[in-house]
This record gives C-alpha cells, sequence and structure tokens, in this order.
C-alpha cells in the first residue's frame, strides 16, 4: 500500500508498505525531484531524477520518503544537486551530519503521522500534525525563481526565453539549475513532457494524438523519449495504466539504469 500526503512548499512525503514480492526490482519513472528516504532503518538520497531508476522494496517494514519539490533538493540538502543526479547513495556518503541527523528526524515524525493517517486514530488529520512539523528542518523560504522555471518549462518554453523571463544570461540559467534541480532547463522541460505524455495516454488519448499535443516530432520521438524517462513503451504503459492515474510515486529509490545523457 502506498499513500502520500502533500507539504506545501516543501513536497510530498509519503510511505510505502511492505508487501508480498518485496526485493524484486521496480522500474520508477523520472519525475525531475530527489527524495530522502528510510529504508529497512537506513536513511538514503535518491539524486533528482532524468530517466528511469530500478529500485527495491522495503525487507523490514515500511519505507518513508520526502520527495522535495523540483528545483528545492539543493537548497534543502545543502550540496549541489547535480552531484547527485540520477543516483541512489548513503545519505552517510552525500549529506553532512547535522543534515542527515534532522532528515532522519523529519522521516520518522512524519511517518509515524501517515501511518496515523491509516486509521490507528481514527478522525486524526494528518496535515495538520505535518504542517506543524514541516517548517523544520528545512527551512526552504521563496525560490521565487524555480517556481517560475517550472512554469516556463510547462509551457514548453525555450531556454531563451526562460532565461529572458528570469532576467539570466543562459549560462547564469544552466548553473543555477544545477545547483538547484541537479539538471538543466532542457531536461526539466523533457522530464515535464514526458509527464504530461504520461498523464494523456493514462486517459486513453492515443499514442499518435498524445505525441502532436504534448510536442514531440513524431510518434517514434514519444517512444524513444519515454523509453528514457519512463522505463517502458508507451504502448506498454498504455496497456497496463489506462483507465488509471500514472503514478508519481518514486517508491523506495533506485539505482539508475541504462546510460542515456542526462540532457542538462
Amino acid at each position: 500500500m502506498y499513500r502520500e500526503v502533500e507539504l506545501p512548499g516543501l513536497g510530498v512525503l509519503w510511505r510505502s508498505e511492505r508487501s508480498v514480492g518485496v526485493g524484486a526490482p521496480t522500474v520508477i519513472p523520472a519525475d525531475g525531484s530527489a527524495d530522502i528516504i528510510l529504508r529497512d532503518d537506513e536513511l538514503v538520497v535518491a539524486g533528482p531524477s532524468t530517466r528511469w531508476l530500478l529500485g527495491r522494496g522495503s525487507i523490514h517494514g515500511a519505507t518513508i520518503g520526502l520527495r522535495f519539490a523540483p528545483g528545492l533538493a539543493g537548497r534543502a540538502l545543502e550540496l549541489d544537486a547535480s552531484e547527485l543526479r540520477d543516483s541512489l547513495v548513503p545519505a552517510a556518503d552525500a549529506l553532512a551530519p547535522e543534515v542527515r541527523r534532522r532528515g532522519e528526524r523529519l522521516l520518522r515524525a512524519l511517518g509515524d503521522s501517515v501511518r496515523t493517517a491509516a486509521g490507528e486514530r481514527p478522525g486524526t488529520d494528518p496535515r495538520i500534525a505535518l504542517r506543524a512539523r514541516s517548517a523544520q528542518p528545512f527551512e526552504l523560504g521563496a525560490l521565487d525563481w524555480t517556481a517560475e522555471a517550472l512554469r516556463m518549462a510547462r509551457r514548453g518554453a525555450t531556454v531563451t526565453e526562460a532565461a529572458a523571463r528570469l532576467g539570466y544570461s543562459e549560462r547564469q540559467l544552466q548553473r543555477r539549475m544545477l545547483l538547484h534541480f541537479g539538471y538543466g532547463y532542457t531536461a526539466l522541460r523533457r522530464v515535464l513532457r514526458a509527464e504530461r505524455a504520461r498523464g494523456l495516454l493514462g486517459a486513453g488519448i492515443a499514442v499518435e494524438a498524445a505525441a502532436t499535443r504534448t510536442g514531440y516530432s513524431d510518434q517514434a520521438h514519444l517512444t524513444r523519449e519515454f523509453g528514457r524517462i519512463v522505463g517502458t513503451t508507451p504502448a506498454r504503459f498504455v496497456a497496463a495504466n489506462v483507465g488509471a492515474a500514472p503514478s508519481r510515486n518514486r517508491t523506495d529509490g533506485g539505482q539508475a539504469a541504462g546510460s542515456a545523457a542526462s540532457g542538462a
């Protein structure tokens, strides 16, 4: 069982319960986000993803994760986000000790809130507890330029248009994207476009029509990008998912798969 709760201004807290077949590899589509994950009592970091990952479930109990909204990983984790792009590493190897301790405390506390929401205390709204705790340990403040970059990328604006809108040179935008998002603006556009295509295909839109509506040059272009970012073909995705909302779950982290360039 999987459930999640949004933490406004930060990201999404999620909890994945151990299930039958645990340990089997799971394909996790790229979502452009980074996660800190408490799995089997170990804290790990899944870096910003621009290509599909291969993950596994927890062996002992539930897995709890915090998925940062795209653009917040660098500041939240106090590092250059590009250092962790498309990778899964132990938190001890990636984060400063204090950041690691704060993150683990937060996940344990918020994980309890999500478990409570499952019915241990009927009538308790976990969002109340989550709001009270979500400001710590990650005091992010406003990063208005990241939100605008996301809006521009969702509209399909070019890097030149985005840089002009934000008041940066293209080189300045690239540097800031790598630091905060972990990848370049072009990679963000590609991930978001594939996400839009997933939504259309999941709603029953034909592959060719989905390619046209999301700005791919043709069906073959969609198929190539879909395989690289989502980890399957559009046809297989449709067969498995039509009528169901496309999952955004990074589940339990993963191992980077394939050797495609990040597009940064």
